[in-house]
């Protein structure tokens, strides 16, 4: 019992250090609109795809401050990442994505990698992820959330990306699919 108290303080500290939090309100959110929007091809992802499934439509893929291309490859990272994270893979972790330098710290001491495992095992069996989104950009921050399915408790994996494109923080948040 101790043992899983520990746990989840530990998974809670990672997520207040690491956490980079949406500041934009829901107007700012509604007042963001562009005519150009990409389609999704399909609302689910097959786990194990090579080119993961990007939703472009989300309130930070129409406004003007990041390019579709970037967007894109941002959420692409994001859900490679976090296939990554939940299947433990440190090496991948360390050596396939760049973190600005507190976040880097986490992942090579594997405090991230601990947090997240703790999470993952309370969820029950992993089922896939769903199309990801790029959610309101924060400061210089951009938002992505990736729907993640699990059999008994389904949750978003939360990435903000710092300007030059480096995971800056990562933490779990309420289950929502793509809007």
């Amino acid at each position: 019992m101790r043992k899983k108290a520990l746990v989840i303080l530990m998974t809670a500290a990672v997520f207040a250090l690491a956490g980079c939090g949406d500041k934009t309100d829901k107007a700012d959110k509604d007042t963001v609109k562009d005519d150009k929007k990409q389609e999704a091809s399909a609302d689910t992802e097959t786990p194990g795809e090579d080119v993961p499934e990007v939703d472009m439509e989300g309130p930070a893929a129409e406004a003007e401050q990041i390019s579709e291309s970037d967007g894109r490859k941002l959420m692409e990272t994001a859900v490679a990442f976090t296939e990554d994270l939940i299947a433990a893979n440190h090496d991948n972790l360390v050596n396939d994505y760049e973190y600005d330098d507190e976040m880097k710290a986490i992942v090579d001491s594997g405090e991230l990698e601990q947090s997240i495992t703790a999470a993952v095992e309370a969820s029950g069996e992993y089922k896939g992820t769903k199309a990801a989104w790029l959610g309101a950009q924060a400061g210089d921050y951009s938002n992505v959330q990736v729907p993640c399915e699990f059999a008994d408790q389904s949750w978003n994996m939360f990435i903000a990306f710092t300007a030059d494109g480096k995971i800056g923080s990562v933490r779990t948040d309420v289950y929502k699919e793509t809007p």
